[in-house]
């Protein structure tokens, strides 16, 4: 029985720079071209999920510069009542993007990190138990709205990104489900191999559904007490930005839905793989029609 998703999160104005490779230390390269996208975790998973056919509500910040990104999860779908444009200073993010598809990310939260906790608790009052609270770690608020998730009910889904202080001072048994890519299992456990990483996080949280993200090598999961994998699906990759995010919220949406974990993270495998052939990241989530058809032709 499907369950409505509520996402506290981010809205980004990403500002992407295409370049033949990403500069090392020190280098300058030429971008090739330049453009504006409406992005932020947040906003990115409630589209993700919304496109996937989930019942979303959101609550974010952003300045008047932002109120685009406000309209498209509204043409999504996403309920954006609680999403605030009223700073003074929208969050940004600084993309580059080599010709390989591979991206590098500098992020600025400014309205992000202005997120109330009496915001959250508003928020929250139109949660009901047993619902699904999905969050990440690009605004403020992250530990109160942990505390306050668990007084109301709720099921609470971390995607930890990015990893920092705010991630390891949650406490992990509170969570349903833990969403991470190899970069923030290793900085969390402090274990460089991901399957022996995630076997760490599972021992010591048994009850904790975990899943690993691990871009063209696929994902690992243990959901359930069970250990799951797959392959990711190849694709002539043009933009990476918003990969994690696709798969996060088209997975957030199937298991709000009651779909099974193996065909739930299979789908949200194909949402991964769908948003790397369309640059940007709001309008690289995917629809449900194209996950199912890519999921089709894999079968």
């Amino acid at each position: 029985m499907s369950t409505t998703l509520h996402v506290i999160g981010s809205l980004m104005i990403d500002r992407v720079l295409r370049v033949p490779a990403l500069p090392a230390p020190g280098e300058t390269v030429m971008a090739r071209s330049a453009a504006v996208h409406p992005g932020g975790k947040g906003a990115n998973q409630a589209v993700a999920a919304a496109r996937c056919g989930a019942r979303v509500r959101m609550l974010g910040r952003t300045g008047s510069d932002g109120a685009f990104i406000v309209r498209e999860l509204a043409a999504a779908g996403v309920d954006t009542a609680c999403v605030m444009t009223s700073d003074a200073m929208s969050g940004f993010a600084a993309v580059m993007v080599a010709d390989d598809g591979m991206n590098s990310i500098v992020i600025a939260p400014e309205a992000n990190s202005r997120i109330g906790d009496a915001d959250i608790d508003a928020f929250l009052t139109g949660a009901a138990p047993g619902d699904l609270l999905l969050m990440q770690n690009e605004c403020s608020g992250l530990g109160h709205a942990v505390t306050r998730a668990c007084e109301v009910g709720l099921k609470l889904w971390l995607n930890a990104a990015p990893m920092g202080d705010a991630v390891r001072q949650i406490d992990l048994g509170a969570l349903s489900c833990l969403l991470v890519n190899e970069h923030e299992l290793a900085a969390l456990t402090g274990i460089g191999e991901p399957e022996a990483a995630l076997d760490r996080l599972a021992n010591a949280w048994p009850k904790l559904d975990i899943v690993v993200t691990l871009g063209a090598a696929g994902w690992i999961a243990r959901v359930d007490g069970a250990p799951l994998s797959g392959r990711a699906i190849p694709v002539e990759a043009i933009d990476t930005v918003g990969c994690g995010d696709a798969f996060v919220g088209a997975l957030a949406a199937l298991r709000s839905e009651g779909m099974p974990w193996i065909d739930a993270l299979t789908r949200a495998n194909a949402a991964g793989a769908l948003a790397a052939t369309i640059a940007g990241a709001i309008p690289s989530m995917p629809t449900r029609d194209a996950i199912e058809r890519v999921v089709a032709r894999a079968n």
